[in-house]
């Protein structure tokens, strides 16, 4: 039987990854001279902390700026010929995190300074794998180990995209396949690998999971995408946003629900436009604001949000965004997390992987390396 896809209900991928860095840069600089000369002189001394940057500037800045910070994660990883070689964490997540950030800068495995980061972290994920399918980390934070394997299926089916390994392959098959039956009826998922109750956080990393695995032509059954749409307008609050397990306003299930409709095809959904006018009214500060209490973890998904929609949205919000993170990287390419923030090391891990590889994939979003990343 022929499993049903839905790529033509998804959009495919804008570009290719691999694709030359000229290529690559030659996109981002029309981009960004687009967003910067269309706002009003006004509108955009406020939306930016800083003087408005010339394409160049931008360029350079935002380069140095994640080169210095994959250069810091790369020092960090775990070569000590143990279990545990090729790992940043004992919590598959950061791991995940870190892997994409280095992609997403356009290292792709098998050639490049990070050929050996890689290809020790791919074994190290792969060695985590169940029979089940579920990429379980030794140490799992919060109530189970769904939502970091969403995180590491995303991750390694942006990897397969790139490394045509056989094992890889089978790997994020078998991931998939755990994703599609651990689906609740209500069509989203929760923290445990079966499909019992719900909640946006962790349906949004399956959904971008999924996405990732249609870029790399693994099918997924279009019940499992339906469902997961109806389960996430299910949670949209009348007024604009989307609450945790119901009709709510939370800033951090807001941008996770936006994102998980937009890359479900869903970018003009009233809900995602209401969500949208919602969002924008957080202030974008390093600390708490607007009841941002989830920093990175509401960034990540705020800025892919405004990139999807695009228009005022992007234009608005990026230019603070930006600025915010290039000025409080840390010297040594690491970043910190604002006080007060839930996102501590005792929650998150040690040597500020999550922290650093969070604000890398925030501003990648701007190098379109990435199919997620990608309109």
């Amino acid at each position: 039987m022929t499993v049903p896809r839905f790529t033509l209900r998804w959009p495919t991928a804008t570009l290719v990854v691999g694709l030359a860095a000229a290529v690559t840069w030659g996109i981002f600089v029309a981009g960004t001279a687009r967003t910067v000369r269309a706002q009003p002189k006004k509108q955009a001394a406020k939306a930016a902390t800083a003087d408005i940057l010339t394409e160049t500037d931008i360029i350079a800045q935002v380069t140095g700026s994640l080169n210095r910070s994959v250069k810091y994660m790369a020092g960090v990883q775990i070569r000590d010929g143990s279990p545990m070689d090729g790992a940043w964490d004992d919590c598959n997540a950061p791991n995940a995190m870190a892997i994409l950030s280095i992609m997403g800068l356009g290292h792709v495995p098998g050639r490049g300074p990070y050929t050996d980061v890689l290809e020790r972290a791919k074994k190290y994920i792969l060695r985590t794998q169940e029979d089940s399918g579920l990429f379980r980390s030794k140490r799992i934070p919060g109530s189970g180990p769904m939502y970091s394997h969403g995180l590491v299926t995303l991750c390694m089916a942006e990897m397969y995209g790139m490394d045509p390994d056989p094992k890889l392959e089978e790997g994020v098959r078998k991931a998939v396949d755990l994703i599609v039956r651990c689906q609740s009826s209500a069509g989203g998922w929760r923290y445990q690998p079966n499909p019992s109750t719900q909640d946006v956080s962790v349906t949004v990393m399956q959904v971008v999971a999924l996405r990732a695995a249609n870029n790399a032509e693994i099918p997924v059954p279009q019940k499992t995408i339906d469902n997961a749409v109806k389960y996430i307008k299910s949670c949209a609050h009348p007024k604009g946003g989307f609450g945790y397990t119901g009709p709510a306003q939370g800033p951090h299930t807001t941008a996770a629900g936006i994102l998980s409709l937009q890359l479900l095809g869903h970018y003009n959904d009233p809900t995602v436009i209401k969500a949208l006018d919602h969002m924008s009214k957080v202030p974008v500060k390093w600390g708490k604001s607007g009841g941002v209490t989830y920093f990175y973890y509401f960034h990540y998904y705020a800025i892919q949000g405004n990139y999807q929609a695009g228009g005022k949205y992007w234009n608005q919000w990026h230019p603070q965004v930006r600025e915010m993170f290039l000025e409080k990287q840390n010297e040594d390419g690491s970043w910190d997390v604002p006080a007060g923030m839930s996102e501590q090391a005792s929650v998150v891990g040690r040597n500020k992987v999550y922290w650093t590889a969070m604000a890398s994939l925030v501003l990648e979003v701007y190098m379109h390396y990435l199919p997620a990343y990608q309109r």
